[in-house]
């Protein structure tokens, strides 16, 4: 038996050919016929001949053996491909492109009868002008075929010939109609799959609901949903807690949470319930659907407290980062600072241990962080810690950690040390002149074996840090001391780094002056004050024992009263004590009398006064101060050139004695008095 397949196309003629051969292949012979290949000498004859689809009826007929049976084919949309059709947004406009209109308008009748509604589909004619725009197209295996400019497209494959057709084929060819058998096991099998598909999806998407509401139900904040109307038509059992009510669903909002905006739409806001603070956030939820839903999310504000503490105590012991690199190092322009930093970064290249020494204040941490920023350690840990900020026992715990029971009020579980937490990183021990001889043993360890033991352990830990270690004090002289080891200070020393005061680099203050007063000026929403030439000429000749810390903190103290103050330079001057030089236990400028101040201000007068040849004693200062008014024993002014000295007002000079300093000369200046 032979069944001729005539297709208005060549991959028609081999797609029909395909499907049938594997459900009929064993009981006809088929042979597929493309129609542009027709002629009126050589007719179609066999024993059957299918038309594949009813558009090219009135074309084939004429070319087929008179006295030839033909059946017209109807087709189907293949099940397996169906599913791709229900994630079709509801009531989205979808344009269906086939090779003929007819065969568009065939697909959105089939669409239709077999209950794919939920969107509009419209056939295309490729003869006309395409009207209207459409995001989504749906073809039947002619994806070429859609229009420019659609976004989305969904090939359906082509259309299979039905079952219907099939046992009609077979009933003409064998008089008999198709046995069930072969029905199911070789056509209605897709459709099975398919549905099997589905139902596994259902189930599927039944339990992803199940779960979500569970994770809602159990979520810590309260979630509460409302509808276009603003009634709650879903909330979980922490809404219902916070909110002090049971039962919400189908109540207004604004009966649940009073809120302190007109209506409510503000998307953060702090509301009281029952002296409970909340932060409710609200949120528009996007669904497959024209209903407008709102999500509000209700935070209770002790949590948050309780999240912030957790965190920052947290922070306290991890995420040890360094912020500040050599760009935040500021300096004039050349300079002690700028060969520091190029010499610097030259260390940063190694991974030896470096010693900085230098006065408090100078930036010897900022120079840590920023050596660990140029090093190959850069977004490792970076650990700080102040070697005499705490007790022998307490620096112990921190730097090596302990096991659990080795003390009174130990973490259960013991402690990683601050060494541990620093493990590939850097460790920058502050002060380390001041740790205690037993710390300074284990820290000898750490550099030699690069390993620690935690306090009360038993255990060797291995660990790979850089140490880069400071002191404000000369360790060379502590070892002579005996009050720090010598092994452990040429462990240390391996590159020294000496950070210079402010005083060695006074090129420097202007620089620094300006980048803190436009730092504070910003962080305290004011404008940056202009400083008159008396006032930096001050700060320019100070001794700054403070160093770069101290000018910080006088930047910031000009910040904050240049607005309020009548007599700018005064008040620098009284903070500076350049007002009151004093001695050592002598009061404070604040407990300093005026008789005081006249004391010191009258002996830099006389020592202005003196010839340029001329070499004043104490005994001879005293006797010209009381010329001028002024009492003082010979002791007192020795205390109060001393006191001079020390604020560089005074200066002594081989030959001449104690004489006025430049320094002194402009003091005069700036309280009022002339300098002879």
């Amino acid at each position: 038996m032979g069944l001729t397949t005539v297709s208005y196309n060549a991959k028609a003629c081999r797609d029909v050919y395909l499907q049938l051969s594997a459900i009929i292949a064993d009981k006809v012979k088929i042979r597929s016929v493309d129609y542009s290949d027709l002629t009126p000498d050589e007719k179609v004859a066999d024993d059957l001949v299918l038309i594949t689809t009813p558009v090219i009826k009135h074309l084939v007929v004429p070319f087929i053996q008179d006295g030839c049976k033909y059946v017209i084919a109807k087709r189907t949309i293949n099940p397996q491909r169906m599913r791709a059709l229900f994630d079709i947004p509801a009531g989205a406009d979808v344009l269906v492109v086939n090779v003929l209109y007819e065969s568009a308008v065939d697909v959105v009748q089939e669409l239709s009868t077999i209950g794919i509604t939920h969107a509009n589909f419209h056939p295309y004619d490729p003869q006309r002008p395409l009207t209207g725009r459409y995001a989504i197209a749906v073809t039947p295996g002619e994806p070429h075929l859609v229009p420019e400019g659609i976004e989305q497209v969904i090939d359906i494959g082509d259309r299979l010939i039905s079952i219907a057709t099939i046992s009609q084929v077979l009933y003409h060819l064998t008089g008999e109609w198709v046995d069930d058998d072969l029905i199911n096991s070789r056509y209605i099998q897709n459709y099975v799959k398919l549905s099997m598909s589905l139902a596994e999806q259902s189930r599927y998407n039944e339990m992803l609901h199940r779960q979500m509401e569970m994770v809602i139900t159990n979520f810590e904040d309260g979630v509460l949903l409302t509808d276009k109307n603003n009634v709650i038509t879903y909330h979980n059992l922490k809404a219902s807690e916070l909110l002090g009510k049971d039962k919400l669903f189908g109540k207004p909002l604004e009966q649940v949470i009073a809120f302190d905006g007109e209506d409510g739409n503000e998307e953060n806001a702090f509301v009281s319930v029952d002296s409970r603070s909340l932060h409710v956030t609200r949120k528009s939820v996007d669904l497959p659907t024209d209903k407008k839903t709102v999500m509000l999310i209700i935070k209770d504000l002790t949590n948050i407290r309780d999240i912030d503490e957790q965190f920052r105590k947290q922070k306290k012991y991890s995420g040890y980062t360094a912020r500040y690199t050599f760009a935040d190092i500021m300096h004039g322009s050349g300079g002690v600072v700028q060969a520091l930093i190029k010499r610097a970064k030259a260390l940063a290249e190694t991974d030896s241990t470096v010693l900085m020494v230098g006065e408090s204040g100078t930036g010897k941490e900022l120079f840590a962080q920023s050596i660990h920023n140029a090093s190959a350690r850069k977004g490792r840990p970076f650990v700080a810690l102040n070697c005499a900020a705490l007790s022998e026992t307490l620096l112990e715990s921190e730097l090596f950690g302990y096991e659990e029971g080795a003390f009174t009020g130990a973490r259960k579980g013991g402690k990683r040390g601050l060494l541990e937490m620093a493990h590939t990183g850097t460790v920058f021990l502050d002060e380390v002149g001041d740790a205690p001889l037993s710390i300074q043993k284990k820290l000898l360890r750490v550099l030699q074996e690069k390993e620690i033991m935690r306090v009360a352990g038993d255990k060797v830990i291995p660990i790979d840090v850089r140490v880069i270690a400071a002191t404000n004090r000369n360790l060379a002289e502590l070892v002579a001391a005996r009050q720090f080891r010598e092994d452990l200070f040429y462990r240390l020393n391996v590159f020294p780094l000496p950070i210079p005061s402010l005083r060695e680099r006074k090129e420097d203050i202007g620089a620094l002056l300006d980048f803190f007063l436009h730092k504070y000026a910003k962080l305290h929403r004011r404008g940056v004050p202009r400083l008159d030439a008396p006032i930096k000429e001050l700060l320019d000749n100070y001794g700054w024992p403070g160093n770069v810390r101290q000018l910080e903190n006088i930047a910031e103290y000009i910040v904050t009263v240049s607005p309020l103050s009548s007599d700018l330079f005064t008040d620098i001057l009284q903070l500076l004590s350049l007002g009151a030089p004093r001695e050592k236990g002598a009061p404070s400028p604040e407990e300093q009398t005026p008789e005081r101040r006249a004391q010191i201000r009258a002996i830099l007068e006389v020592l202005a006064a003196k010839r340029s040849d001329e070499r004043l004693g104490r005994a001879a200062i005293r006797r010209r101060l009381l010329e001028r008014g002024v009492e003082l024993t010979e002791q007192q002014v020795k205390t109060r050139l001393a006191a001079l000295k020390e604020q560089q007002l005074v200066e002594s000079v081989t030959g001449k004695g104690t004489t006025i300093a430049a320094a002194g000369r402009r003091y005069l200046e700036l309280c009022g008095a002339r300098p002879e």
